[in-house]
């Protein structure tokens, strides 16, 4: 398996200590997925257009991702090579290469839980009020 390639995503919000994914809605192409602080009274929403997928999976199902996507280095990363778009491109059966050439990799981590999304724009991160 390949190592994974990716970068933190700035925001406005961080969470230095620690996050978690509570909660995901998805419909008609559109995800949203609500991050909370597990040490400071703070949340964001990421919202998502144009999804071609997305998958839940705990942190320790996701071990080519670290440390690259770990903590210290943020809570939303954009992945260039390596993940799970990386090996749907590859995956016998699957389209996304030749339909959605500028299809992107995402990936909103928790302590728990993390978000794969592969789409076509990038997401949109607001802070929830206190």
């Amino acid at each position: 398996m390949s190592k994974v390639v990716a970068q933190p995503i700035a925001t406005e919000l961080s969470f230095p200590h620690s996050s978690e994914v509570m909660r995901l809605e998805y419909a008609l192409g559109q995800l949203t997925i609500q991050v909370r602080s597990l040490k400071e009274p703070r949340s964001a929403t990421v919202e998502f257009k144009n999804v071609l997928g997305f998958r839940v999976l705990d942190e320790r199902d996701l071990m080519e991702y670290w440390p690259v996507c770990s903590t210290p280095n943020g809570w939303m990363f954009e992945v260039q090579s390596g993940g799970w778009l990386s090996q749907e491109r590859e995956r016998d059966g699957s389209c996304i290469e030749c339909w959605n050439p500028d299809a992107k990799e995402f990936i909103v981590t928790g302590e728990d839980d993390c978000v794969s999304v592969i789409c076509v724009d990038p997401p949109t991160v607001r802070a929830d009020a206190p």
